[in-house]
């Protein structure tokens, strides 16, 4: 079967689930519909999947449609129009109406009136339809954001529920589905679609994540105006509050003094960003763009600074000296190692050299391909020697 009646085939699983009794899908809670979707294309199935999000899709947008018109119901009382913006005062002016104060009383000791085994009591409870409504919106929030970060204001309760409508991560992950069936013009419209929504996030980071498949998918398509776009923009949007003129410092401290003076001064945290400097750096420095020396040093010194930190955690009077040390502590740590691999370290070291050397920095780059030819790596250690042999093969040829 094709890719594209792969798709198709899916998309008729969806219409024929879509048929099923509205009460089946919506006792399933959106979250858990997204979940099981992940895991089925986890294993291949992307039919199955495919179908997981666009109901995970559907529970949550019809959840939320009819919250808020529950919420309209339960605001337009009496008891909520003179308690003003205030959740605590909307369920203090329900509680007098609907309860004898002891009983209520009773019922709430020792809890807050936004607690939510309170809510759950009420709901329980003989009360009137706009206080029931009111309730339950709280409760169906609750399950996707805490209460706490509504600071008990009810026109921010209202833009809660308008933005829980929106499902980005199970947008997102359609995205990837579409991407690994090779159907990029639709995965391109769902990262769009997803990072559209970004608002509506429960990790407000995963905005990121997002951008980060958008990169992957143009660079399938050789797009790399589009490509470096987003990676930029990745950068500018995780690192607006780094001081420009930190940056202009490392850089001539690491040109003048080196790169073990630049890791002794210099710390920077390990940002999600750090993949996309890292990126950039080798993406530049094809193409002699001036700023591949800036991005490689960000990335080396964000991994650096956390493998520092983890020596630091067991050993804590270690301190760096430099790099041919660091090595060799780091070897010893299995935590440090797998750390180091898993951000592609020392491909970035050595992009770093490259972009040093081509810069006109000539020592600090020689130092890092001594380094790095001493590890006895492959296939780094070799290029490494090569260009310790030949200074001049540092000057990569890419595309424009």
């Amino acid at each position: 079967m094709t890719k594209g009646l792969r798709v198709a085939a899916a998309a008729l699983i969806v219409i024929l689930a879509s048929a099923a009794p509205a009460a089946a899908q919506s006792s399933q809670p959106a979250w858990l519909s997204l979940e099981l979707g992940k895991r089925a294309y986890a294993e291949k199935d992307f039919g199955a999947a495919l179908v997981y999000f666009d109901r995970a899709l559907t529970i949550r947008r019809d959840a939320f449609a009819s919250a808020a018109a529950r919420l309209d119901q339960g605001l337009a009382s009496k008891a909520a129009l003179e308690a003003g913006d205030s959740i605590t005062a909307v369920l203090s002016s329900f509680a007098l109406e609907d309860f004898i104060q002891r009983d209520y009383a009773r019922l709430a000791a020792g809890r807050r009136p936004g607690d939510s085994g309170l809510l759950e009591d009420l709901r329980r409870e003989r009360i009137s339809d706009s206080h029931r409504a009111f309730v339950e919106v709280l409760l169906l929030v609750n399950e996707y954001r805490s209460l706490g970060e509504l600071g008990d204001s009810v026109e921010r309760l209202r833009e809660r529920v308008r933005l829980l409508a929106l499902y980005p991560e199970a947008e997102y992950w359609k995205g990837r589905l579409f991407f690994i069936e090779g159907e990029l013009s639709l995965a391109e419209l769902q990262y769009e679609r997803a990072y559209g929504m970004r608002e509506s996030l429960e990790i407000p980071g995963e905005a990121y994540t997002i951008l980060y498949a958008m990169a992957e998918l143009y660079e399938a398509r050789s797009e790399y105006v589009a490509w470096e776009n987003v990676m930029t923009r990745i950068v500018d949007g995780l690192d607006a509050g780094v001081d420009r003129y930190l940056v202009d410092a490392m850089m001539a401290t690491l040109a003048e003094q080196g790169f073990n003076r630049f890791m002794t001064l210099y710390r920077l945290d390990d940002s999600y960003s750090r993949s996309a400097h890292a990126a950039l750096a080798a993406y530049y420095l094809e193409r002699g763009r001036a700023a591949a020396p800036m991005h490689a040093a960000i990335a080396v010194n964000m991994v650096l600074s956390k493998a520092i930190a983890m020596l630091k955690a067991k050993d804590g009077d270690y301190s760096w000296t430099d790099l041919r040390d660091f090595m060799a502590r780091a070897g010893s740590r299995k935590d440090v190692e797998a750390y180091l691999d898993e951000t592609g370290f020392e491909a970035s070291l050595f992009t770093l050299a490259d972009a040093l050397y081509v810069a006109g920095a000539r020592a600090p780059a020689l130092m890092l391909w001594r380094v790095i030819a001493d590890r006895d790596t492959a296939p780094l250690s070799a290029k490494a020697a090569i260009r310790l042999s030949d200074p001049r093969s540092a000057v990569r040829r890419g595309l424009p």
